[in-house]
């Protein structure tokens, strides 16, 4: 350990001169979810007008705003780039900012082949362990295919930050492989409680319900429904689930804890669950800490179809903003603007094809109200000029709203769209058959 600390020391440098490095027309790599720059990120939002044409890459931020970007609300030196926009990233105005398409299972490969590079990677790490390595608690994600891929490393160290119990490869690096070491005031993690079920959420929990079976392997994300879906198995007969997912939700460690998941028919990583990132509160982050029976992975190994479809009568379980009566889908544009990204969407739809009996279930409300008090459709004649197509028609299976859920697969543009506007909310059945027969869709 003594060799460790002197590797530390020696690499240890202030926030602003890392900052220091960074010229114009480079790129900074800040990651994403809680380990977000903070240090580097404050020290260079001092450069402001220094500098001009830098991109910071930031994935679904869960810290406070980016202050380079609160710095400079003209966009003079700073712009975006992003692959999964949160709340963080679209505070940040449109003109100075931009969304990189790509499945959150490919971003690995994107960094090792060059077409993600960056400059430099800064983002918070745990202090060393015994044997030299920091670890990327609790979001392994991406992190170390960043860094990797990165010219220069700024490990920003937070001492609120632990190290992972049954830490995999990809959940740390070694303290060689770490350009500079920033201290700074160790942040505590930004908890992420989980949204209020509604009883619109209900109804469609209710739905999913009854596509599941004893020993399904489940994805499910962050969000009401899927809390609502973990409370109905809860209390459920099923039994013998598995888990392969992306992101680990509260409602995941719940049916954990009600002896709902096993893993024991897991087609891979029989016995254990698999994820790479977590979002929600204290009890779930000390959960993925002392959890023996969660394997915490890189999101090209959680999210590869290959991999997934080796799991029989697997389910995804995904949300959506849209759907037009031939069942495309969009999950991540509003008024033609990108709102999120295409994240792991359609990684889990892909693997959910291959496995033998699988399902891909993509669910939204049946209605959105808008600022101005208007109740509109989610389910619509046709996609809107410059809205993004997330999962194609080709590739959808289940449409759930609170009014039903039909299976999309293998039917005709006609089947479909007489599907569709039967689990519409009722008041906007009539418009949609009237526009579907102006389409050709229906005759």
């Amino acid at each position: 350990m003594s060799s460790v600390m002197e590797e530390y020391r020696r690499k240890l440098i202030s926030a602003e001169d890392a900052a220091a490095m960074i010229q114009s027309n480079q790129i900074v790599d800040y990651y994403a979810f809680n380990a977000s720059s903070r240090y580097v990120d404050a020290a260079l939002a001092k450069r402001v007008g220094d500098l001009e044409n830098v991109v910071i890459r930031s994935e679904l931020r869960l810290a406070p705003p980016m202050e380079v970007f609160m710095a400079d609300p003209e966009g003079r030196t700073f712009r975006l780039h992003s692959l999964f926009r949160g709340p963080i990233e679209n505070l940040v105005p449109p003109e100075h900012s931009t969304s990189i398409p790509a499945r959150l299972g490919s971003y690995e490969a994107l960094f090792w082949a060059g077409e993600l590079r960056s400059d430099f990677a800064a983002f918070m790490v745990s202090p060393p362990d015994k044997d030299g390595y920091l670890h990327f608690w609790p979001s392994p994600a991406l992190a170390l295919a960043d860094v990797r891929a990165s010219g220069v490393f700024f490990a920003e160290i937070n001492e609120t930050y632990r190290h992972f119990r049954y830490p995999t490869e990809e959940c740390r690096v070694h303290i060689s492989e770490v350009n500079y070491i920033i201290e700074g005031d160790n942040p505590p993690i930004f908890p992420v409680p989980s949204p209020p079920i509604s009883e619109t959420d209900q109804h469609i929990a209710e739905h999913i319900l009854g596509e599941l079976c004893d020993g399904a392997c489940l994805q499910i994300g962050y969000g009401s429904v899927p809390n609502a879906v973990a409370n109905l198995i809860v209390h459920s007969d099923l039994k013998d689930l598995g888990v392969q997912t992306e992101l680990i939700p509260e409602g995941i460690m719940e049916l954990y804890k009600a002896g709902k998941i096993t893993g024991r028919r897991k087609g891979v990583d029989k016995g254990k669950m698999t994820a790479s990132f977590v979002i929600g509160g204290s009890d779930l982050l000390s959960f993925v800490n002392d959890c023996a029976d969660l394997m915490m992975c890189s999101s090209s190994y959680t999210n590869n179809p290959h991999i997934i479809g080796q799991n029989e009568n697997f389910v995804a379980i995904n949300g959506c903003l849209q759907i037009d009566l031939t069942g495309q889908v969009n999950s991540e544009s509003l008024h033609g603007l990108t709102y999120t990204g295409t994240g792991g969407q359609l990684d889990f739809v892909l693997g959910a094809a291959i496995s033998k009996n699988g399902k891909s279930i993509l669910c939204t409300p049946s209605t959105y109200t808008t600022k101005e008090g208007e109740v509109k459709s989610r389910i619509v004649s046709a996609l809107a000029p410059g809205t993004i197509v997330t999962t194609p028609r080709s590739c959808v299976h289940y449409i759930v709203t609170e009014h039903g859920i039909v299976n999309l697969r293998g039917r005709s543009e006609q089947e479909r769209a007489h599907l569709l506007i039967g689990i519409a909310h009722p008041d906007f059945r009539g418009d949609l058959l009237r526009q579907a027969k102006e389409r050709k869709l229906i005759w």
